[in-house]
């Protein structure tokens, strides 16, 4: 893939959750101007960077969205729910391009009807797209607008000039002129200047202004944009301030009729205009600072009202409120006719009007025009601006993260070859040397996978960041009010962890929507607030991180899912009539159990939280579920704080070394064989008072192997779902950390075990699924 294109997709995804973010909280606080111009921003870097590429339906597309964002941050519309459904289907549709891009690096070949179907939307509420100005068009001011001839207008070849001027009198046309100087670090923005020139339509003259002097060859940076442009062209002043509306401080653009090109090539100055002599002091003002010319607009509009001025100051209000108004239109400032503040706004305005320097006022009325930045050279920076962040493709993360494997392996191979010398060779001091090695790089090897695994590390906000969008279209569509509360967005975890963590997280989500959450009147008959809410935490707990998905919804009734579960057969009669309380919301996570009364495209099929379930035990987690009838539910789900490397208890049986997580290892007992009993079909024991069921590894995995009689009984105990279970083993071995790889192959259908490991002295670790261990444990019994 070429590396810009790389680069721009790796952007995107950052910019469109930008805008995402941006427009559901807007949605929420729509009146926030930082708010909408952090999403215009955003949207337009997309656009700008898109033109780089050949992929005109997504320039199109973020094109028209931009727009209607430009007209919400000016003012010109209040954004509603209907556009912002229209917005987020624009960005949906585009980041559904760029997943194809990604694969094909091309957009799809539905782009352009999907695009145009979209765009129609996007620019209903601007009155459809914008079409070139004409005489059919809106009412203009009688007669074009002639501005004074700039003296830039001599980068133009005279002779041209004078033909132009002699077909323009004749013909009594004007014709606009731009002067485009685009800023030195333009193309660091994705701004390609003779792009936007060739945008430019009915051009009758392009012109290249070029520096001064050229630098030489050993300063030139050719990332810097050292020329300009300047440009005669037929079309219409709306048509090229609506193509340069993104770099106005960049363009000056001029309508001249053929006398004021003549006036220019004789040297003439430009009659003052008559109409507008009296308004020049006010014009002057309009131009240097919006802000108090519509203050002066408002005074003025308020004058037959409570307006009291100084009599010097009242005559010349009076006489320009024409052209400031005017003046104002013209800027496309919008004209606020409410109450003013008279007494500032008069002073303010007077302060314009006089002939004497004002005096330094006590606070700012308006920001001081922006400095000349001096933006030095390109191989300048002048100084480290914020941390710095370099950005690493994964695939490399995830190589080093296999090579930190690796080297964990050949480091505890040094403990079998210290064995080796001691007890094959009879050499203890080179058994201690090796032993020595081994700390400094086990120590070494540790600090190494403890850095790896920090670069890994994302906050859970990435995995939260997908449930505003989904439910606030969710709520929509089910008529809801749901407000979201996130906590601990900031807890860390591994990638691995949180890419697994999303599809979990959405079924629960969609299940409290559909399922736990009541309509606003079912809850106000309820006595509850009309606005449901779902609560999303997260917080590490030591070697684990535990997320809680929360609502204060309707609850579950344990009756109802009890009766369920029996109709469905899950449960015996006699289970129906004994489970307690907590055990029938763990029915909730059977395979095929449901409440739903009618399958919807939501929920209802009996597949959510098995799925839910058997996702995060595969992450080697657990998960459980509290509910309250008529308060609300509440899912925790813990997993390991990494998926990269996992900490494994080592033991054997029949002479096979297997592996168990650490995670649900309790303890490790070695008992007589005569305290071992047997409660109906099964073999327990005693420990501390509790009775604790236990299961001979061997025959749960078929293997050969009867205990020695007289030996006391080695047993591992460990945790599942809240329950302990013993394992019978042979021989306890130490803690390893290992890099799991999954079962593929031939051994890929052996559930029982979770995946394999390499140890140090080169032999393989069969790591067990103890969920389907206790399985085959039970249909052996």
């Amino acid at each position: 893939m070429n590396p810009l294109l790389a680069q721009f997709l790796a952007e995107a995804a950052d910019l469109l959750v930008q805008v995402d973010e941006g427009l559901l909280q807007l949605e929420r606080d729509p009146g926030d101007p930082e708010l909408v111009n952090e999403v215009f921003r955003a949207a337009h870097t997309f656009k700008g960077s898109s033109g780089l590429f050949d992929f005109p339906e997504l320039t199109r597309l973020t094109h028209a969205a931009e727009d209607l964002l430009d007209a919400v941050r000016g003012g010109r519309l209040a954004l509603d729910s209907g556009m912002t459904d229209d917005l987020l289907a624009a960005f949906d549709l585009i980041r559904g391009w760029l997943a194809h891009v990604t694969t094909h690096e091309r957009l799809p070949a539905t782009a352009g009807p999907a695009a145009a179907e979209l765009i129609t939307k996007l620019r209903g509420p601007l009155g459809g797209d914008p079409a070139p100005e004409s005489a059919a068009g809106p009412a203009q001011p009688a007669g074009p607008r002639i501005d004074a001839a700039p003296g830039w207008l001599d980068l133009f070849d005279a002779e041209w000039l004078e033909e132009t001027a002699t077909w323009l009198t004749t013909t009594s046309a004007t014709m606009r002129f731009v002067r485009y100087t685009p800023d030195e670090g333009c193309f660091f923005r994705a701004e390609d200047p003779l792009h936007l020139m060739s945008q430019v339509p009915a051009i009758a003259k392009l012109g290249l202004i070029q520096p001064a002097e050229w630098p030489a060859p050993e300063d030139y940076d050719e990332y810097t944009c050292l020329v300009g442009f300047v440009v005669a062209t037929r079309a219409a002043m709306g048509e090229l301030n609506h193509l340069l509306r993104y770099v106005p401080d960049q363009v000056e653009t001029v309508e001249l009729d053929g006398e004021a090109i003549r006036r220019h090539l004789a040297g003439e100055e430009p009659p003052p205009p008559v109409a507008e002599a009296a308004a020049a002091p006010v014009a002057e003002a309009v131009a240097a600072n919006l802000e108090l010319a519509r203050d002066a607009y408002a005074i003025l509009a308020a004058a037959q009202r409570s307006l009291s001025v100084d009599a010097p100051t009242g005559p010349r209000l009076a006489a320009v409120a024409h052209s400031v108004a005017s003046a104002a239109a013209a800027l496309g400032m919008p004209v606020d006719t409410a109450e003013p503040d008279v007494e500032t706004l008069t002073a303010r305005v007077a302060t314009l009007l006089s002939d004497t320097p004002p005096p330094p006022p006590e606070a700012p009325v308006a920001a001081p025009p922006p400095a000349p930045v001096d933006r030095g050279r390109a191989d300048d920076p002048g100084g480290q601006v914020g941390t710095r962040i370099l950005k690493v493709d994964q695939e490399k993360v995830d190589h080093l993260m296999e090579l930190v494997g690796e080297l964990n392996v050949a480091k505890n191979g040094l403990t079998f070859l210290a064995d080796a010398a001691e007890e094959e060779f009879g050499s203890r001091v080179l058994g201690r040397r090796i032993k020595d090695q081994y700390s400094g790089l086990h120590r070494i090897a540790e600090e190494l996978q403890a850095a790896v695994m920090d670069v890994r590390m994302l906050p859970l906000s990435v995995a939260f960041s997908r449930f505003p969008r989904l439910i606030r279209d969710l709520s929509r569509r089910l008529d809801k009010t749901v407000e979201l509360v996130t906590e601990g967005e900031d807890t860390m975890a591994d990638k691995d962890v949180i890419e697994a963590l999303g599809d979990p997280l959405v079924h629960l989500v969609r299940n409290s929507l559909d399922h736990g959450l009541e309509t606003p009147a079912e809850r106000v008959a309820a006595g509850k607030s009309p606005t449901a809410r779902i609560t999303l935490t997260a917080v590490a707990d030591g070697d684990a991180v535990i997320v809680e998905i929360a609502d204060d919804g309707r609850g579950i009734d344990p009756a109802k899912v009890k009766r369920k579960a029996y109709e469905k057969g899950l449960i015996t009669e006699e289970e129906l009539e004994t489970l307690g309380d907590a055990d029938a919301v763990d029915l909730v996570f059977r395979p095929g159990f449901s409440t739903a009364d009618q399958v919807s495209d939501l929920s209802g099929r009996g597949v959510g939280m098995d799925a839910v379930r058997a996702s995060v035990e595969k992450l080697g987690g657990t998960v459980t579920m509290r509910s309250q009838l008529g308060q609300g539910t509440s899912t925790r789900l813990r997993l390991p704080l990494s998926m990269a490397v996992t900490q494994v208890m080592v033991v054997s049986v029949a002479g096979q070394r297997f592996g168990i997580p650490v995670d649900l290892v309790v303890e490790t007992v070695r008992v007589p064989g005569s305290e071992i009993g047997r409660v109906l079909h099964q073999e327990v024991v005693v420990l501390r008072g509790e009775v604790v069921p236990v299961i001979d590894l061997a025959r749960a995995l078929e293997m050969p192997w009867t205990p020695d009689p007289a030996a006391d009984r080695a047993i591992l105990i460990v945790s599942l779902h809240g329950q302990r279970v013993g394992l019978l083993v042979e021989q306890f071995h130490r803690e390893v950390d290992v890099i799991l790889k999954p079962m593929e192959g031939l051994l890929a259908y052996a559930n029982e075990f979770s995946g394999t490991a390499l140890l140090g002295d080169g032999l393989v670790l069969l790591v067990l699924n103890m969920k389907e261990v206790l399985s085959l444990a039970a249909r052996a019994q």
